[in-house]
């Protein structure tokens, strides 16, 4: 059966912020899409010192997204020197939980580019 690319969405979210929050790391909120239809990522800075990333996950390729996921993760994190320690541990995650494999869905993207504002 297909997943939908909501549910795929919010499923990664869930399983990286739990790594990332046992790994001692912030844990941004996320959103989609982004209000600025032009970028496939916005990051906003919150008056109380959490970060919110908007992505778009709808209409392009899934290891896109995922890399936009794990890119928010290390913005929101950007105090910490090691980013690769970070990006490792939600690549491996993604990995072992077979977060970058869907079925039933296209893996292809558009044919137009998105610029990342954060």
């Amino acid at each position: 059966m297909a997943e939908s690319k909501t549910f795929l969405f919010a499923n990664a979210v869930r399983v990286l912020s739990t790594a990332a929050r046992e790994g001692g790391y912030k844990v941004p909120s996320f959103k989609g899409p982004p209000d600025l239809g032009e970028h496939s990522r916005t990051l906003k800075r919150n008056n109380d010192g959490s970060v919110t990333i908007s992505v778009v996950f709808r209409g392009r390729a899934w290891l896109s997204t995922l890399s936009d996921i794990v890119e928010g993760f290390v913005v929101a994190n950007s105090h910490f020197e090691k980013s690769y320690e970070l990006r490792d541990l939600l690549w491996f995650v993604i990995e072992e939980e077979e977060l970058s494999a869907i079925t039933g869905l296209s893996n292809s993207a558009p044919n137009y580019s998105f610029n990342s504002a954060a």
